[in-house]
């Protein structure tokens, strides 16, 4: 009869650090590329006078739709478009809640497990 293989040794633990670390590669690669909200932002167009047409700034519309939905990017009716700093600030907060939450209860989590 064989011997069921046991569990443990290094494996888990490389496979546990490529969890942790495809995400966070993913992550700065993502952080690197400015999104619309820093396009809008750079380019200054922050109010209806000073809005600005997607293609000029290099946008794609599929990226700009969950921001219009939220009232962050608004969308004027000749299709240009601006960002209410406001709800940018309000979102930006609430995304890092969100991760700085998420750490937390990992932490949280890896310092029980690694207590008991």
């Amino acid at each position: 009869m064989p011997v069921p293989p046991t569990p443990g040794g290094l494996g888990g633990a490389f496979g546990m650090l490529g969890a942790i670390v495809g995400p966070a590669m993913m992550l700065a690669i993502a952080l690197q590329k400015p999104g619309p909200v820093r396009t809008l932002d750079k380019a200054g167009a922050d109010s209806p006078d000073t809005a600005r047409k997607p293609s000029t700034l290099g946008l794609a519309a599929a990226p700009l739709q969950p921001l219009i939905r939220q009232g962050v990017v608004v969308e004027e009716a000749d299709g240009r478009i601006w960002l209410d700093r406001a709800k940018a600030r309000q979102r930006q907060w609430r995304i890092g809640a969100i991760i700085g939450g998420t750490i937390a209860a990992i932490g949280g989590i890896l310092a029980l497990i690694l207590t008991h």
